[in-house]
Parts: C-alpha cells; structure tokens; sequence
C-alpha cells in the first residue's frame, strides 16, 4: 500500500494531470455548472473583497467534488463530512486577506505621510472602473483565484486542508516539501494563474468549465503525489483512495 506523504513524479505528469482533471469535472457536468451559477449568483452582489476570500473556499469545493467522482463516494456525504474543513479554509482565506488588507494600508499611509503638503490642494485622479464582463461576478472571481494561485501555497494547501484532518501548519509543511520536489508544479501554477485571469478579461462566463477543471487539475496533482495513485486510466479495478484518505472515511 502506497505511504500518505509527498513524493517526486515525473515532469510530464501535468498532461495526465489535465487529463484526469477534464475526465473528473465531466462526471459530475451538471451538477458543476449549476453550482458555479448558483453560487456566483448568490455573491454577485457583494463587493470585490468577499469574492476573494470565497474563491479558495469555491476551489475546495470542486476539489471535493473531483474526489468524490473518482471514488465514487455520494457528493452530499463527502461535503457533510468535510464542512469543518471547508469552514477551516474559509477562515484561513479571510485570515490571509485580512492582514495582506493591513499591511498594505499601513504602506500607503507611509507613503501619503512622506509626501503630505507635496501637492496640497491639487486633487487626484481617480481612473474609472469599466466592466470587463457581462459576467461580472465570474471575472471577479476568476481573476481573484488568479491572484491566490500566484502565491502558490494554495495548490497543495487547499486538497491537503480539505482532504486529510492534518493541522495548518502540517498542511503548510507538506506543501512546501512537495513543491521542493516537484519544482516544475511552479510553472503549471503560474500558467494556471495566467489561464484564469485570461479568462476573466475574455468574459466571466468562462468560469463555468475552468473553476470545476482548476478543482480537478488541483485533486489530480494531490492524487498522484501525494497519495501515489496510478494513472486513472490504467487501474484495471476501482481503488478507492479513501483506504489513505482517514478524514473522509471515518466520518
């Protein structure tokens, strides 16, 4: 039996990756697009801001998802039995934005402190804000998980919070040991990043099929290295990934 725990794989995993990730959004299609919807539609009226703290709760979600069509485990009992998780990742995202919030406050009060009385008087000019998408709510949110996929951490962070009952930091540990190893995951995740805010300028519709794909693409990368899985179109009989996963098979 395959150990829980990061492990190098080869560099041209990322296309089985994509694979896996297409295959897995495909089982649950419906159900991924009608969530997408309903839940852009429920936080379409809320500012910039709450999107961006909701956006990695969103991709743990479909992580989930993407778990539960490869084991073939009941979506409704996979998310009751990882709500705690979900909620721990909400708080850690409103955490995360919080003090990024602060910090970047202070260096702008610095910054108006250092040149107060330069340009008394004179008023600044503010840009407009154009709509970039009928879609608004799906740009926002698609060019907020962007941003989140930059920093990198939450690739293997939100499949490890979501999936495996390992504390924060472990989850942290565990990330970063499995980027060390598998140092060309940086570049599917600044590509990831890129292919996320290109879709939010194209048009926020084009939520729909990445968001669901992103959770898979995410699932698939935590499937393989850390649980050491084979490709899922190899296994000659289902292997069910709970047997490594104590979380989500005991409760």
């Amino acid at each position: 039996m395959n150990t829980f725990g990061p492990r190098q794989v080869e560099t041209s995993s990322w296309r089985r990756w994509i694979k896996e990730a297409i295959h897995l959004s495909g089982k649950h299609l419906v159900l991924n697009v009608c969530l997408v919807l309903l839940t852009l539609g429920l936080l379409s009226p809320f500012p910039t801001l709450v999107l961006t703290v909701i956006s990695p709760v969103l991709l743990g979600v479909f992580v989930l998802l993407a778990y539960s069509a490869d084991t073939s485990e009941p979506v409704l009992a996979t998310l009751k039995a990882t709500f705690d998780s979900l909620l721990r990742l909400l708080l850690c995202s409103a955490l995360v934005v919080c003090t990024l919030i602060m910090a970047l406050s202070l260096i702008i009060l610095m910054i108006k402190g250092s040149v107060v009385g330069t340009h008394a008087g004179s008023t600044p000019y503010i840009a407009q804000v154009h709509q970039i998408s009928d879609f608004l709510a799906g740009s926002k949110i698609l060019f907020s998980i962007g941003i989140w996929l930059l920093v990198i951490l939450p690739w293997f962070a939100i499949p490890l919070i979501v999936c495996t009952p390992l504390s924060l930091r472990v989850c942290l540990d565990q990330t970063f040991a499995a980027l060390n190893q598998n140092k060309f995951v940086v570049i599917v995740i600044f590509l990831c990043s890129l292919l996320m805010m290109a879709g939010a300028l194209f048009h926020g519709l084009t939520v729909v099929p990445l968001y669901p794909i992103l959770g898979g693409l995410l699932y698939a990368s935590y499937r393989h290295i850390f649980l050491g899985l084979p490709p899922m179109e190899l296994k000659s009989s289902k292997v069910k990934s709970t047997a490594l996963n104590p979380r989500l098979q005991t409760k």
